[in-house]
């Protein structure tokens, strides 16, 4: 525990000094060609090359939006980590060659703090904004001030294996959102498993793990969920943040599972889906995506149920959240016809279309409460779709993101390393 305290003095560090530099001028005019009827092109940068990831699922919606004839949008598509580089090359160097970008959530502090993005708020109505969930909302303002509205969102589920739990003779309770598990019960269940399942280690089965293990995205859920932070309001502070009792007490809590050989060392995030795929992992923190990975891995004895609550603590459950948003470059010059298309792809049809397209979790409420309401939607979607509305908490929204979760992550994958 000394090291962990140790590690959030260097992150409080590392943390101050990834200030921000250089706003935006405002002198970015529209170049609307409104008034002069001439035609205008809008560039928008973003991830999934290839006609089975973004670039195919949004040709149609381009199409759709590109019918109007007057403003019309073309995609340039990039690997996730290239579109990241581009970015930074691109777009921090005042570059006109973009006009809007998909910004992955915890970018959003950076990219507005630099100067990158232009601030939307007068093209979102605050009746619009009420439109979207809390955390969605939350994870697109910087300094006060909206800079990106979320496409999307994702949500976090407790996967578990029927057989697995059946060999061992362990029965989940019945449960649901407003009588969840405990963090407590689910360590006894899977401790109770491993001892029968594999008592001496041979079978490499484990009794539960993060799908996304050692990364802040779903390991600080664990001390949100005690009502600890990510951060200090200010974006920059952490020192009495994540060194705080929430925190302490989920660290030790989860390295205590780790110590006990409940939960695995040297597994990476890359390899937890594979492992409980195959029936060595019994309960699994995942996102709402998991049940087509086991469907197309040939897993049929899965089930699910809502994200945990630590004892005494059941009214701060915390679910990992976050997915894209839109921006608007701010060297742009077109910066009214660029905000008034990524309006149509977050609140308008062309939200309902990628929402269609895509399968992913919505960050509208009216579309959230669709999926709850609806009588033949999965039941992990209809508890994702709940969870987006109540329990989603943003990851740390700082402009030192990149530096915050770097330290983070190293902190978590020490701590499950003793």
């Amino acid at each position: 525990m000394k090291k962990f305290l140790a590690l959030t003095l260097v992150a409080a560090l590392a943390a101050t000094v990834a200030t921000g530099c250089g706003k935006s001028d405002g002198n970015n005019a529209s170049g609307a060609g409104g008034d002069s009827g001439e035609k205008v092109e809008l560039v928008w940068l973003s991830q999934g090359v290839g006609e089975d990831s973004w670039e195919g699922i949004t040709a149609p919606i381009l199409d759709k939006y590109n019918e109007n004839g007057k403003v019309t949008v073309k995609g340039e598509f990039y690997s996730f980590n290239d579109l990241f580089d581009v970015i930074e090359v691109k777009i921090a160097s005042g570059s006109k060659d973009y006009d809007v970008i998909s910004v992955d959530s915890p970018m959003v502090a950076s990219y507005a703090n630099r100067g990158m993005l232009a601030p939307l708020d007068e093209y979102f109505s605050d009746e619009e904004k009420a439109e979207f969930a809390e955390a969605g909302l939350e994870a697109g303002i910087w300094d006060g001030k909206l800079y990106a509205p979320p496409e999307n969102t994702s949500t976090q589920v407790l996967w578990y294996n029927t057989a697995l739990l059946e060999e061992a003779g362990i029965t989940v309770p019945e449960n649901d959102t407003t009588n969840r598990l405990t963090w407590e019960q689910v360590a006894e269940m899977a401790t109770q498993a491993k001892q029968k399942l594999d008592p001496d280690g041979t079978q490499g089965i484990y009794g539960i793990e993060w799908q996304q293990v050692s990364r802040v995205y779903q390991m600080n859920a664990l001390p949100n969920s005690m009502g600890g932070l990510n951060i200090g309001e200010d974006g920059f502070t952490v020192e009495g943040v994540i060194n705080d009792d929430a925190w302490v007490k989920a660290c030790t809590w989860y390295q205590d599972l780790v110590n006990a050989k409940v939960a695995p060392q040297g597994i990476t995030a890359d390899e937890t889906g594979d492992y409980f795929y195959s029936g060595k992992i019994v309960f699994y923190q995942g996102g709402t995506w998991t049940a087509s990975n086991c469907d197309a891995k040939g897993m049929t004895t899965y089930a699910f149920c809502p994200s945990p609550a630590f004892e005494g603590y059941e009214d701060k459950v915390a679910t990992a959240t976050g997915s894209w948003q839109f921006g608007v470059n701010a060297a742009s010059t077109h910066i009214d016809e660029s905000a008034e298309f990524v309006k149509w792809f977050t609140l308008g049809e062309g939200n309902d279309m990628w929402l269609e397209a895509n399968g992913d979790v919505p960050s509208r409420i009216e579309k959230l409460d669709e999926i709850i309401n609806d009588p033949d939607a999965p039941g992990y979607l209809k508890i994702g779709a709940e969870e987006a509305k109540t329990t989603a908490f943003p990851r740390a929204l700082t402009p030192g993101f990149n530096e915050y979760q770097t330290i983070l992550g190293n902190a978590w994958e020490d701590i499950r390393n003793g």
